[in-house]
């Protein structure tokens, strides 16, 4: 009779059905199973936190993105004396949205130094089309930032052949901004231009679509800034009206009768 009980002998040795043992090698034969290929469900709490993440994310960019663009930004959201948001914000200072600006949009050709590079972009140091000098004056300046400049110019008695864009999309305080910024930078000291002189220029330009040439600006009358925007004169008062004269006594004495 046979035993169903197992056998504690190694099994290569233990002979099979026909009586040969058998012919697995006995390192195969004391293998685990293979393991098989299977995937476990991500925990739903981890799958909670993850959207949860997105949804915030999502909610902060579209109130702070500011459409994605470069070119915005709010000094409203800043509280620049360091008060924290709760707190009155203090004047905003234009040579720091300026550098801002000009870090964003300028520093790529003109470099942080304001030194440029030489042959290809101009500098703004000590440069007569940022500090003024010779027949180039503030009204030029504020022009080329609006509508660009193209062809050859001379800077500092060097020549350079390049193109600069327009930059007309960004907001009169935002021009006299990054201007006010180049002009008190690096060691120049021209007076700021301000957003009224950047719309009173605008104004008078609104119409160009192309881009400046040395000649064109040559052509136009020099201007500055601080002569050509003025506040306006406060309006004369009223003159006053003169007070009405005292109503007569009323009930004047009579002459008593006889």
């Amino acid at each position: 009779m046979t035993s169903n009980t197992p056998s504690n002998e190694d099994p290569s040795n233990l002979p099979n059905q026909t009586g040969n043992k058998p012919t697995i090698p006995a390192p195969v034969l004391r293998e685990n199973p293979e393991p098989t290929n299977a995937s476990e469900p991500i925990p739903l709490a981890l799958t909670s936190i993850f959207f949860v993440i997105i949804f915030i994310a999502g909610i902060y960019l579209a109130l702070n993105s500011g459409g994605f663009r470069s070119d915005v930004f709010s000094p409203d959201l800043v509280s620049w004396s360091g008060a924290g948001a709760g707190g009155p914000a203090a004047p905003v200072d234009p040579k720091v949205v300026g550098k801002r600006i000009f870090t964003q949009n300028c520093i790529a050709c003109h470099q942080s130094t304001g030194l440029g590079m030489a042959g290809q972009w101009p500098p703004l140091v000590a440069s007569e089309w940022v500090v003024g000098g010779d027949w180039v004056a503030d009204n030029h300046l504020v022009g080329i930032l609006l509508h660009g400049l193209q062809g050859a110019i001379q800077v500092k008695g060097a020549t350079y052949n390049n193109a600069m864009p327009q930059w007309k999309q960004l907001k009169d305080d935002q021009i006299a901004a990054v201007l006010t910024y180049i002009r008190s930078e690096w060691g120049n000291a021209a007076a700021p231009i301000s957003a009224e002189y950047v719309k009173s220029i605008r104004d008078k330009t609104i119409d160009r679509t192309e881009p400046w040439s040395q000649k064109e600006l040559k052509a136009m009358p020099a201007e500055s800034a601080g002569a050509s925007v003025t506040p306006a004169a406060p309006a004369p008062a009223a003159p006053a009206t003169p007070a009405a004269p005292a109503a007569a006594s009323a009930g004047a004495k009579s002459t008593p009768s006889a």
